[in-house]
């Protein structure tokens, strides 16, 4: 039992924000009445971290999120840091026996019978040492999964709660782990050209996919052994041959797990081609349709309790029934919990410039206007910066084109090698930052980067040539995939403002949103609802039929 008294104590700050305290106390009264996993579902700034925070204090527990922008958010923060012990892939730490390597391809990778103090020396395992004896993990979650499949006396096992931050795509990272993509990225580059020209062109069935992907493993298996002699001689694999081997071993992790649930779960795959080295190459993508069945193993399992916290649990039972916790837990010990937002809605108004649709068959007619409305903006916001969230490369590279060459000097972008750079450019000089992919983990708060504005120049609809997302329209599933958009362009918004005081635009140019908001009535958050335009059910082209 936790009690309020004990509960209220462990809270990490002198004061309580409006709406912590009580919901601090309604998670712990829930665990007490047996509840397994609260859905804390509270907007950009509500303190989530801290209320995490608090039950970590009092709880055994790993907390995991997205991405290590967020990890490194929470070590920065002198309130919570010291509550939590970090841990990162060994990709992140360096070999002590070779600097030159990271751990996860390091000297005991490069050869096989090498005798390494690793806990006395290595410093992955010096800060996984620290983290097992720590009252609360901190790690995201793609090393969270990996680590899970670990079976050892210095494995993580369970613990009595997990914390799961920034949680609204949980399964997409799920399906990231167990997808299965055969390319000159996945494979060895030189095993690779060996089956390049055997990569079927089409794929027709499942059977087909799976003879080839069998046929892939008994030619990489030869390859394996060929490694794993290098491996045990004397001077052991190079570098490149270590990161070929480690790239086998995660092949054939996925394979067999591919062929495994091939009867229990449907999967989807697609032929693609890419350029590489001047070459146009084939690759093959395979996931599973849903991540339900694999999220036990990768989730659910490693705890007792859970709190599950976004800003965008926008459908509780569509979570729940994509994440497959209905098959772990009964509705009855799940809770939702809605928080209220704080922050003036003046201070972070939804504004209308709308011009049309950027759907495939409009943006050519709406696409100049758009850029136009842009140009508009940027007068309107000219002694602030500016981010455009355009949605996909294809996009950013036509505002760019597109624009007025007086603005170009102050525009920053990127692609998709050198995202980080662009960011930390924009961060430190300001501008317009014609962003992708950036709508989630960021902290643009007014006070220090001045980003007064953003722009939604496309809805961040899926892409319907994705295969999974096509089939999971075949089965008529459009409410998925307009919570999809939802959630995205939600959490786009939530970038600025993210403070009582911050203050920050959220211009609105692709009519599309106003149809989204019109589909997806019964799923907006109450605080996002009061942020729109009045009469903004009146707004937007005419409905479709779907």
């Amino acid at each position: 039992m936790i009690s309020e008294r004990e509960v209220l104590k462990a809270f990490p700050a002198s004061g309580f924000r409006k709406y912590q305290k009580e919901t601090i106390l309604r998670i712990a009264n829930a665990f007490n009445s047996g509840v397994k996993c609260v859905l804390l579902d509270a907007p950009t700034g509500s303190g989530k971290s801290y209320i995490n925070a608090t039950f970590c204090r009092l709880i055994k527990s790993f907390y995991a999120t997205p991405q290590l922008t967020l990890i490194d958010q929470i070590k920065a923060d002198i309130n919570i840091s010291g509550y939590f012990e970090e841990i990162k892939g060994r990709q992140n730490y360096y070999c002590y026996h070779d600097e030159g390597r990271n751990c996860s391809v390091g000297v005991c990778k490069q050869l096989k019978n090498f005798e390494c103090e690793k806990t006395e020396v290595c410093p992955y395992w010096i800060r996984k040492l620290k983290a097992l004896g720590a009252n609360t993990v901190l790690m995201s979650f793609a090393y969270f999964m990996l680590e899970g499949k670990t079976d050892t006396v210095y494995s993580f096992g369970r613990r009595r709660l997990l914390v799961l931050d920034e949680s609204h795509s949980i399964e997409r990272y799920v399906l990231g782990y167990v997808s299965l993509t055969i390319s000159q990225y996945s494979l060895p580059y030189e095993f690779y050209e060996k089956i390049r020209e055997d990569i079927p062109k089409t794929i027709k069935s499942i059977d087909e996919l799976k003879i080839f992907v069998k046929a892939v493993l008994e030619l990489l298996s030869v390859e394996k052994r060929r490694y794993e002699y290098e491996q045990q001689t004397l001077d052991g694999l190079s570098l490149g041959k270590t990161i070929s081997l480690s790239k086998v071993e995660d092949f054939e992790s996925r394979a067999e797990s591919f062929l495994d649930s091939l009867s229990e779960t449907e999967w989807v795959w697609q032929v693609n081609y890419a350029t590489y080295k001047g070459m146009s190459s084939r690759w093959i993508i395979a996931q599973p349709l849903y991540a339900k069945l694999f999220m036990n193993e990768m989730v659910w399992n490693r705890a007792d309790l859970f709190i599950v916290s976004s800003a965008t649990l926008l459908d509780s039972r569509r979570f729940i029934e994509e994440t497959g916790l209905d098959r772990v837990m009964k509705f009855s010990e799940i809770l939702h919990l809605k928080v209220p937002s704080t922050f003036p809605v003046e201070n972070r108004p939804i504004i209308d410039l709308s011009v049309g649709k950027m759907t495939k068959d409009e943006r050519v007619d709406n696409i100049g206007k758009a850029i136009e409305r842009l140009e508009g903006i940027i007068e309107l916001e000219k002694d602030n910066n500016i981010a455009v969230h355009a949605r996909s490369y294809e996009f950013a590279r036509a505002i760019y084109n597109g624009i007025d060459e007086k603005y170009k000097p102050l525009i920053v972008t990127h692609d998709a090698e050198n995202r980080d750079e662009a960011l930390q450019k924009w961060k430190k000089g300001g501008g317009i930052f014609i962003c992708v992919a950036f709508t989630e983990g960021q902290d643009w708060r007014e006070d220090l980067y001045n980003c007064k504005a953003q722009v939604l120049f496309k809805v961040p609809y899926l892409d319907l040539a994705d295969r999974r997302v096509a089939r999971r329209l075949e089965l008529n599933q459009w409410s998925w995939y307009r919570g999809a958009a939802l959630k995205e362009t939600i959490q786009a918004y939530g970038r600025c403002v993210r403070s009582e005081t911050d203050k920050s635009k959220f211009y609105v140019i692709d009519s599309s949103f106003w149809d989204l908001m019109k589909r997806s009535k019964k799923e907006l958050p109450d605080w996002f609802r009061e942020a729109l335009p009045i009469g903004w059910e009146n707004k937007g082209t005419k409905e479709a039929k779907k």
